[in-house]
Order: C-alpha cells, then structure tokens, then sequence
C-alpha cells in the first residue's frame, strides 16, 4: 500500500498574525493561512436554462452570512444516502455545517456540528468508507487571532444523522497554526484496510516556516500516531493525499506540481519531484476571487475498473487570456505522468475562466470532474458549475454540462478566497452528487445537484421493476403539458412540479398505483390555484425507493 500527497510550496514566506486582513495587503508570492482570508462584497446573477438538474439549497438558515468550501460523499451500501459538510458562519463565526439526505439529494437535513472543545471549526473535509461509515475531519480553533489549533475528526454510522464525540488527530497547542487539512480511507482490502491519513499545511506560531505534515490510524480512526513530515523544504501548502500511491504539491517558485511518496503506510516518505510545470501562480481572478493551481487528486480502487491503481490529477493552470482546467494521469505509482490535457471544452482563448476543479473516480473506474466556469458570461465574472467525465482513464472526456440553474455572481458576503478553496463531488453507482457555493439568493449559500447516468430510454417498457418519467410533451409548452411515467408494482407514488430552487409548487399526485405506465396533465397552476411564471421546471418522480427528475418549460 502507497499514499499521495498533494502540496504547494513557495521558496519566501510570510510573517503575519491571526488579524483579518484585506485581500490586497496580501503578497501572494508567500506561504499564508488560507483558513483565515476576509474579501470585499459583490452582488448579482443571471439565469440562463441549465442542465436536467435540480439544484437543492442544502442549508436552511434564515441568515445570509456564508456557507462555502463544500465536501460530499455518497454512502456505497445506499448511494440514495449522501452527506455533506461546509464552513458555515450563520452564527457569525466560523462553524461546520453539516447535510444529510435519503432520497438522492432531494431533500436535506441540516445543522451545525459540534465539535468540542474548540468554539470555532472550519476547513471541513469528508471521506465514506466502503461499510458506509463517514468521517468528518476539521479544522479547529478559539478564534481568528487565537491559538491554539487542532485538527479532529468524527465518526457517522447513521448516514449523517448523529456523529460521535471527535478524536484528536493533532493538536499543536501554540507551537504551531495547522492550515487545510485533508483526509483519505485507505479501501484496498487487505492488511491496511481501513487506516486513515490526514495530510496538511503546518505553519509555525510565528509563521515564519511552514511544511507538510502527515497523521496515519491504523486502528480505523480510534486513535493517531505522531505527526511526520512529509516535505522536504520549507514553505509548502495544500497537501492531497490519496491512497494507492504516492503525493505531490504545487510550488510558486519554481512553479509546478511536485510529488512524494510513502510505502510504508505513512511512516516516512520519499524524495519529491517536480512533476509538472504551472504558469499560474497563486492569485486573485475577477470578483476577488482567490485561485492557485492546487492539484485535485484522486486513484482509482475499483476493483472491477480495468484501470485500477491508476493516479489522477486535475488543476487550473494559465493559458493566456484565462484559466483553463488540465488533467494528467500515472499508471506507474506516480514514475510518469502524462501530458496534460485541456478538459473543459469551451473555445480555447476565449477569455473565461475555468477554476475550482475537483475529482472523483466510481465504483467502475469512471473519472468524474467538476470545476467552476464562466464561458456563459462575456463579462468572466458569474460563474455556473460544470460537469465531464471519462471512461477511458481521462484520455478522452464528455462534452461538459451545466449544472447549476442559475448563475452566481462572487458573494455579497465573502472569507477565504471569497467562495472557498474546493467543492463537493462524490460519484458511486451511475450516481453523481455534486455541492457547490451559490450566490442566487444574494448571499453565499450551499447548493446541490444529484444526477442518475442510467438512462431512462434504456428501461425496457415490460420490465415490471422498471421506473421514470416516460415522456413529457408537449416541451415546451403554454397551457397544458402530458406527463408520463412508469412505476414498479405496488405502493404511492409521487409526482410534484418543482421551481430551479428544488421548492414544491404543485403536487400532482401522489395516489396507490398498480404498477406500469401511467400519465398526469399540468395546467401550469401552481397549489393555490395559481398560474406560475413562464420558465424551466422540474416534474420529480418519487416511488419504489427511487427519485428522478426531468425538466419541462412553460412558455406563455
């Protein structure tokens, strides 16, 4: 068993205390605290029509402080079972908030974790086990300008709903400021199933030196050993680890990705390499948002992939006029990598932004993307999630699709890179979960879009278990559309009308059904009789255990 790290490394470093400080006072040539970043205010977003997802605002505060910098991770014993975990400020602090969902992201349960004894928490990162256990790993602290800091995780047994007292990874007292911290299950069967590593920045009190520092349990998460230093030079940041292989880290001077290594479950490492070299450098895009080509990471531990074992890096890098998202991979334990190759698919020097990507590979070798991207706005300045994915190891790649409903303009409310450092994204059984930071409401907010590849034109109309949303027509449509679908024998089905936001605005049905094909007419009207504006909607289909979702447009 191997494990990869992911880091940044810089060859100047910055003397700075906890205080909050402009996002123009920043030299970001130099190693700084991500964690702790404040930015200006910006408002706005547009609508053009998305993708057949419906995205779910997953926190249900009442405030417009933030949410951002989202995990998800889909349960493998029950993928309608997800949960998600962001930095959550609607106490006007820094706090984890956390989701979970049974019915494929449909519908969420939120609150905030708690997370003795520090008070503040943030930098939420997730990982599921194959027995469908999560853990949840944070970032504590007193307060911006007070140490101590520590890095503790806990554990889910219940999908999400109740989460066990934390147990310390690390704890630096006032040595140290731990910064971006990530975990990583180790899921290969065997000897080594079920350690845990957690990798991350370790700034001293001073901040005058930082490196890359590495815990390992190889009691599944009851207890950690000692910290061990992964870097081999100072003023590093943003470790990613992953297991099957070995690690690597993004360096400002020079620039580029580097790798390292360990084959002894976490005990020590290995030299590091360079092993990609980065135009850009850390850095602020339009709308302050703050950017660096930090390595997403992921391997591949399906057994039933042809390409197990396999290491896959994604990033942005500089590609003139913008940022763009590339992609590499090793099928040697991280010896060679390829070259990079452009994934997102928009005119090549157009002048928008691709940024934030993140990866996931499923439970048949499938490589999944995400990333932030601004083609649809001239201005590159909202923003829309996108989507892609491979099927042959990352040498070719799906056309991208949006997904989120709405464009988002960088928040009127923002810290840390003013939407966070990284978004959510887990994939397992032809289900995508995806969460990202959304703006629509005119604060920053998170959101959700679930998306099922099995294809419904594929269900054999005979097939007594089969279930979907058949046909929608006329689409689009001004006063009536038909709508149908097919269910298994037996039970309630649902049928409701849903807005861009996942709210309910009529419910069509829900009735005792036989089993399959049945149909229902829309008027247009939504429960109170009235007729909803002109626009895309979702008919969501609920029954059998099962949820899906396509989207019909009224025109008027």
């Amino acid at each position: 068993m191997k494990i990869a790290t992911l880091l940044a490394s810089a060859s100047t470093l910055l003397m700075m205390s906890f205080a909050n400080v402009a996002a123009s006072d920043f030299d970001y040539s130099r190693p700084f605290p991500l964690s702790l970043l404040e930015y200006e205010r910006y408002q706005g977003h547009w609508n053009p029509w998305p993708l057949d997802v419906v995205n779910v605002q997953i926190n249900t505060d009442s405030t417009t402080q933030l949410q951002n910098e989202e995990m998800v991770a889909i349960n493998p014993q029950n993928p309608d079972n997800a949960v998600a975990l962001w930095r959550d400020f609607r106490l006007g602090f820094r706090r984890v908030g956390v989701g979970y969902t049974f019915d494929g992201g449909m519908t969420w349960h939120d609150t905030l974790l708690y997370v003795p004894p520090y008070p503040w928490q943030s930098d939420p990162v997730l990982a599921v086990d194959t027995s469908g256990n999560y853990f949840a790993c944070t970032l504590c602290l007193h307060s911006t300008g007070q140490g101590p800091t520590g890095i503790y995780i806990q554990k889910s047994t219940d999908g999400g709903v109740s989460w066990a007292d934390p147990v310390i990874a690390v704890d630096s007292a006032f040595q140290y400021f731990e910064d971006k911290q990530m975990i990583v299950l180790d899921q290969n069967a065997g000897a080594t199933y079920g350690n845990i590593y957690i990798a991350w920045t370790r700034f001293t009190s001073d901040f005058s030196s930082t490196n890359i520092n590495m815990v390992a349990s190889t009691d599944a998460g009851r207890s950690y050993g000692p910290p061990v230093i992964v870097s081999e030079d100072g003023g590093v940041q943003w470790p990613v680890p992953a297991v099957g292989s070995g690690g690597a880290w993004f360096s400002y001077f020079p620039r580029g990705i580097m790798f390292d290594k360990s084959t002894n479950q976490g005990q020590s490492f290995g030299v590091d390499e360079y092993i990609i070299e980065t135009i850009a450098m850390v850095g602020e895009i339009r709308g302050g948002i703050l950017v660096f080509p930090f390595p997403a990471l992921t391997s591949d531990l399906a057994v039933s992939s042809p390409y197990l074992g396999n290491l896959y890096i994604a990033y942005m890098d500089d590609s003139g006029p913008d940022m763009d998202i590339f992609f590499t991979r090793s099928t040697d334990d991280g010896v060679s990598w390829s070259n990079p190759i452009r994934i997102n698919d928009d005119e090549f020097l157009n002048g928008c932004d691709q940024f934030h990507p993140w990866l996931s590979v499923d439970d048949l070798g499938v490589i999944h993307a995400i990333f932030y991207d601004r083609r649809l706005d001239p201005n590159n300045l909202l923003f829309d999630l996108y989507y892609t994915r491979s099927v042959d190891a990352g040498m070719t790649w799906s056309v991208n699709e949006r997904i989120t409903t709405v464009s988002s303009n960088p928040s009127d409310a923002a810290l840390a890179g003013l939407i966070g450092e990284y978004i959510g994204l887990s994939a397992w059984r032809n289900q995508v979960q995806m969460a990202w930071t959304d703006t629509r409401n005119g604060n920053q907010d998170v959101f959700s879009g679930r998306m099922n590849l099995t294809s419904i034109d594929e269900v054999e109309e005979n097939l007594p278990g089969s279930f979907g949303i058949t046909n929608i027509y006329p689409n689009p449509f001004n006063s009536r559309v038909s709508i149908q679908y097919r269910a298994p024998n037996g039970g309630e089905v649902g049928l409701d009308i849903v807005d861009l936001l996942g709210r309910q605005l009529k419910r069509l049905m829900p009735r005792p059904f036989t089993g399959g094909s049945g149909g229902v007419i829309w008027d247009g009207l939504d429960n109170s009789g009235n007729a909803v504006a002109s626009g895309p909607y979702f008919v969501r289909l609920k029954g059998a255990g099962k949820v899906m979702a396509k989207k019909v447009v009224l025109l008027r």
